[in-house]
């Protein structure tokens, strides 16, 4: 069980972060309002708004061209009459100017009678204005006083009036030109902090007066409203601060979603060279070529620049420069299609809840130390806020903010992993100081890893695959040589023999004077253990040629092994006394292991398997049955299998011996000894069958002086270790 304090540390620092994150969300700061406006940008780029393929607006653009072949702003007013005048008669149904006239016309006398200061171009101007439903600007300033109202604005509940953006005054145009048109609208647009256009004020307060902006009085004159109906917080009985926070604005039939603020969030287009046509190609001598009636008929139009001198250039998310007035057709379109986006008032709600799921979710895994679950989540819930933010926005036009949830998972998981590493780490010291007497170096460094599973005092069973090495004939060999060289033979041995089987991933359990006990899947869980093990048997044969290749070069004898290979379930852990431990493995299936190895002597094959040990051979390699034993003991009789490289040599022994022990079998003892007779004489490399052969006839020739007792299966037994 835990310590509650280490369990302790993660709680309090996942709780407080989360805490921390509620309150960051809450308090709308720059930082984070500018990493909200990043990610709608992102979703923006991503899916801006389609236009209909019959778009419902269109541009007049005064560009570069059209002022070189026309001359410079501003153009003389009877050419603004004419560009009015020729519009509608290409069918436009409304017309706005994203400008203003201040001034009275400079290429032209005074107007006859001298009424103010209009001229007779501006004159002939107003008249167009008037004749057609048109609607000129106005820009926001710091003086000015309000403008003249064109249209009534009704709201219930409070006056919404301070939560508008407010400009003190205003620049207008000319009173014979305001007079004369239908709707008169704001083109001041409000840039972020970065410069770029997100929002625009659907509505603003100038002096004393609402205005609405030229996009909303370009829908309103189009629909012949009378006014504007406009949906405050407090109507829909919520409470703002002691504010009646404008939350939509209502055209004739059309319904636009405000921010509180009294702007609409664009969703912009992508620029498109179609939306525009040049002012001078209306203004042509000739008069317009028709095919731009195609353009025009039965769309409203807005009149505006995209020159750079006439500095109307705007920065969107889109573009980083783009006229100013292909901004009011985007909120046109956009309103003509519904297609907005919007931040209702429980979305905030909805972000706080995602912040504290994803806290404290994330919070538990560190605290159960379920780090790769917790690397999930915390993918999950950055992953989730991210795309389900962008879900939210191309599919429903939401506006959800995943900055603060995706940041929360960030800032939780990564520290408190952190805290856990270095909590492990003390855990390794802790093992590595308590253990450094009792286990090896490497295997202090494997169970420190995971010491609460591998590292089983108490014990535990697992199905190993054990192998034991042995030198054959070792007193013999050893007999004539000095202690020094008997040090030095066994020396070399065994180092080679080690490297090798910890490079096929065995655990060493330990070296018994001229042999080596090895086993695999523990203290580490190794899938495959058994083709492991097998692969490891030929490697020692491998290893061996390269000890005997350094002993014959130090004038000592060349050895040879047995090995025995036995998978099944064993019972692993330390072992031993509270003055000395070992790390071991004890059971049935090792000490089948040990008399395989002895049984190698007996067969002349170099290493031989339990059946448990042949799972997941590989197909360049052949199991051969060689015998069913009762080894020493045991009582329940055991397969013994030889694994040797698969071709025809092997083939052919593997199917003569399966005949020899068939008719062994069905106590055919004359074809069976024959049988065996032709084993012996079989080669392969590295066996001497003649002692497999011999085994099987010295048996023959006891059953034929005492034949086999009824239901003998064929097995034999054993004598010796």
């Amino acid at each position: 069980m835990k310590n509650r304090k280490t369990r302790l540390v993660p709680l309090s620092l996942g709780v407080l972060l989360t805490l921390a994150m509620v309150v960051l969300h809450g308090a709308a700061t720059p930082l984070g309002l500018s990493a909200r406006d990043a990610i709608t940008d992102a979703y923006l780029r991503a899916d801006p708004l389609e236009p209909q393929a019959d778009r419902p607006v269109h541009v007049i653009d005064v560009d570069d061209a059209s002022l070189a072949e026309i001359g410079q702003w501003p153009w003389p007013r009877e050419q603004l009459a004419e560009l009015t005048e020729r519009l509608f008669d290409l069918g436009a149904l409304a017309v706005g100017f994203d400008g203003i006239f201040p001034e009275p016309d400079r290429s032209s006398p005074p107007q006859a009678g001298g009424v103010g200061t209009a001229t007779e171009g501006d004159a002939l101007f107003a008249t167009a204005l008037r004749d057609h439903p048109t609607v000129l600007s106005v820009v926001g300033a710091d003086a000015g006083g309000s403008p003249p109202v064109k249209a009534g604005i009704a709201w219930t509940g409070g006056d919404p009036a301070a939560a508008l953006t407010v400009f003190p005054g205003h620049v207008g145009n000319l009173p014979v030109l305001t007079d004369a048109a239908h709707g008169l609208g704001s083109i001041s647009l409000a840039s972020s902090r970065d410069g770029i256009i997100r929002r625009v004020p659907m509505l603003s307060v100038m002096g004393n007066a609402i205005v609405p902006s030229l996009s909303a009085e370009m829908l309103r004159v189009v629909q012949d409203a009378g006014g504007y109906t406009l949906r405050t917080s407090e109507a829909q009985g919520e409470t703002s601060g002691g504010t009646a926070r404008p939350v939509a604005l209502r055209i004739g039939a059309a319904t636009v979603p405000l921010d509180g603020t009294g702007q609409m969030t664009v969703r912009f287009s992508r620029p498109e060279p179609s939306l525009l046509t040049p002012a001078a190609a209306i203004l042509a001598p000739d008069g317009p070529d028709p095919g731009l009636r195609a353009r025009i008929e039965n769309r409203l139009v807005l009149v505006g620049s995209s020159a750079p001198g006439l500095f109307d250039i705007r920065a969107t998310p889109l573009a980083a420069g783009i006229p100013g007035v292909t901004i009011h057709a985007d909120i046109i379109e956009q309103v003509l299609q519904g297609a907005f986006l919007t931040r209702p008032d429980w979305m905030a709600g909805l972000e706080r809840l995602v912040i504290l799921l994803a806290g404290l979710s994330l919070t538990l895994c560190l605290v159960f130390e379920r780090p790769i679950i917790g690397l999930a989540l915390m993918t999950a819930w950055v992953g989730g806020a991210v795309l389900g933010g962008f879900w939210a926005f191309e599919a429903r036009g939401l506006l959800f903010d995943p900055v603060v949830p995706a940041l929360t998972g960030v800032l939780i998981f990564l520290p408190g992993a952190a805290a856990g590493v270095v909590q492990k780490e003390r855990a390794r010291r802790a093992v590595r100081a308590r253990f450094a007497h009792f286990l090896p170096p490497d295997l202090i460094a494997q169970v420190a890893d995971d010491p609460d599973h591998a590292l089983t005092p108490e014990g535990a069973e697992r199905v190993l695959t054990v192998m034991f090495i042995d030198i054959r004939g070792f007193s013999t060999i050893t007999e004539p040589m000095t202690p020094t060289e008997v040090v030095t033979l066994v020396n070399r041995f065994l180092a080679e023999i080690t490297r090798t089987l910890l490079a096929h991933g065995a655990t060493i359990d330990k070296f018994m004077g001229d042999g080596v006990m090895a086993f695999w899947n523990a203290p580490i869980e190794a899938p495959g253990h058994e083709a492991r093990a097998v692969a490891a048997t030929f490697a020692v044969s491998e290893a061996l040629a390269r000890v005997n290749a350094g002993l014959s070069d130090l004038g000592l004898p060349e050895v040879s092994v047995g090995v025995g290979v036995n998978t099944g379930p064993c019972f692993v852990g330390l072992m031993g006394s509270s003055d000395r431990l070992s790390y071991t493995c004890i059971g049935d299936s090792v000490n089948l292991a040990a008399r395989l190895e002895g049984l190698t002597r007996v067969y002349g094959v170099p290493a031989c398997f339990g059946g448990g040990a042949l799972a997941g051979l590989p197909g360049d390699l052949l199991a051969v049955e060689l015998d069913l034993i009762a080894v020493k003991g045991r009582i329940k009789a055991e397969p013994v299998f030889a694994v040797l490289p698969d071709g025809e040599t092997a083939r052919g022994f593997a199917a003569a011996l399966a005949a020899a022990r068939a008719a062994y079998l069905r106590q055919d003892w004359d074809t069976a000894e024959q049988g065996f007779a032709e084993i012996a004489a079989i080669t392969l490399p590295g066996c001497d069958l003649g002692g497999l052969a011999g085994a099987y006839r010295t048996r023959i020739a006891a059953w034929r002086t005492a034949p086999p007792p009824p239901g003998w299966d064929g097995h034999a037994t054993a004598t010796s270790k």
